[in-house]
């Protein structure tokens, strides 16, 4: 079987995420998923049309300011300050997912599937375009993170001398290309996933990687670090849903976002 942890690893990390109330991972992710469609919805070409452009200008200190500018660009803003929430908990999960999955390689194989099926909705959704070659849709992004975490894992279980240094190498390779390919988050996104990974058995030292790794949209006015009190609400548990869905929503959402410009 192709997975990452022992039967024992396996129950020592759900143990490290157990409580006996709190947020199950379907449910932080439905959370994300209408966060993120908010996002899409403010950022692409369905609410851009009516002229709701989200509008924020960085001053000298690099805070951005949103006094002075229309109800709808305003409007626009919340919904892509909002959409901040999403990514953190989908790197979460990602992290979690690969770690607890019985089989690795076919989550992979998933994301890579579904991530070529949403690119086209992507760049209709986001850009208006069949095809926007400078910006991949997130998919990647979380494929090839998910491949970085199974790489670094099974390079510091073994026994090859030098083993940190090879995993160092990997986490920057990883890095590299995410940015040489456009994914949507680039690098940055890759650093997030691997620093959630390195604190995947600490509800606590999770939290200090989640501020350290997405630092880069701090300047958001911290939207992002929003997520980090959903995410530790989590309680261990898978919670009611679908797996398919999630991979679905995603191309499903921007197709959608895509038809409601061209009828508006």
């Amino acid at each position: 079987m192709n997975r990452l942890l022992s039967p024992e690893a396996k129950e020592s990390l759900l143990a490290a995420w157990h409580r006996d109330k709190g947020l199950s991972g379907n449910a932080l992710k439905m959370i994300a998923c209408v966060l993120m469609f908010f996002d899409h919805m403010s950022q692409g070409v369905a609410l851009n049309s009516l002229g709701f452009t989200p509008t924020y200008v960085v001053n000298d200190w690099g805070i951005p300011v949103l006094s002075g500018i229309p109800m709808p660009s305003l409007l626009a803003t919340i919904g892509v300050l909002a959409g901040r929430i999403a990514f953190p908990i989908f790197c979460f999960f990602l992290v979690q997912g690969i770690l607890l999955s019985g089989d690795w390689k076919k989550q992979i194989q998933r994301l890579v599937l579904f991530a070529f099926i949403a690119e086209v909705p992507f760049d209709l959704g986001l850009f208006g375009q069949v095809f926007y070659w400078d910006h991949q849709n997130v998919l990647f992004e979380m494929a090839l993170g998910a491949a970085t975490v199974v790489g670094m894992k099974k390079i510091l279980d073994g026994d090859r001398k030098g083993k940190q240094a090879y995993a160092v190498l990997l986490f920057i390779a990883a890095a590299v290309l995410a940015e040489v390919l456009k994914f949507d988050y680039s690098a940055v996104g890759i650093i997030a996933m691997v620093l959630f990974y390195l604190a995947c058995n600490d509800r606590r030292r999770t939290m200090l990687m989640g501020l350290i790794g997405f630092f880069f949209e701090a300047p958001l006015y911290g939207t992002v670090y929003l997520s980090l009190p959903l995410i530790y609400q989590y309680n261990g548990k898978r919670g009611r849903g679908g797996r398919w869905f999630f991979y679905i929503f995603y191309p499903a959402h921007l197709l959608a976002l895509y038809f409601i410009s061209l009828i508006i």
